[in-house]
């Protein structure tokens, strides 16, 4: 695991711990890393297409999210759908 996508399932595991059942959204936490979102879906033990499935969103916006920052692909996630993301891995 390189460090950022550990960075990334450490902050999932902080994020579930100190989490309320039903924590406010607050886009000032918006970290639209595929890093970090990639960790969100491993921790609700998901795949993009359920992922994407259950928030409303296309296959194919789903894999923009999660591309590599540094190709032609990568779409930033909107912080409803890291919210989205959150709330699956919370087990919501």
């Amino acid at each position: 695991m390189n460090p950022s996508a550990a960075q990334a399932a450490q902050k999932v595991m902080l994020m579930n711990e100190t989490s309320l059942p039903h924590r406010q959204p607050d886009a000032t936490r918006h970290d639209p890393r595929p890093d970090y979102l990639r960790a969100l879906l491993s921790e609700a033990a998901l795949s993009q297409r359920e992922a994407a499935r259950r928030i409303g969103i296309s296959e194919r916006v789903m894999r923009y999210y999660l591309a590599d920052p540094t190709t032609g692909d990568y779409r930033p996630a909107p912080y409803p759908v890291q919210y989205a993301l959150e709330r699956l891995a919370a087990g919501d």
